[in-house]
């Protein structure tokens, strides 16, 4: 089993080239809950290229400041965030969502 992670990033404003990586899974699913502690909406999505533009509609889940909310990542899967506006930032917990190894014999 992967150690869980814990942090906390500054989130970049929509339309840049680059969104922040939140949690990206391994050889496993992960399990991530994403807490929005900025003062701004904030744009989640699977994929960098959907953040990539202002008319953000479809492919993004907005999560309102001071919101929380938990993302089950496929093996390989990513997770990214934009933010609408200056300022953003997001804390996270990220770890194994099914540990596997425990039900070994």
């Amino acid at each position: 089993m992967n150690a869980s992670v814990l942090n906390t990033i500054s989130v970049p404003d929509i339309g840049i080239k680059n969104p922040a990586t939140i949690a990206r899974a391994g050889t496993h699913p992960m399990r991530v809950l994403i807490r929005n502690v900025g003062a701004n909406l904030i744009f989640l999505a699977h994929s960098e290229n959907e953040l990539g533009s202002i008319g953000l509609v479809s492919g993004v889940y907005q999560l309102p400041s001071g919101q929380e909310d938990v993302f089950v990542l496929a093996p390989k899967q990513g997770i990214w965030v934009v933010g609408q506006g200056g300022g953003g930032r997001v804390c996270y917990a990220a770890s194994e969502a099914i540990p596997t190894n425990f039900m070994e014999s």
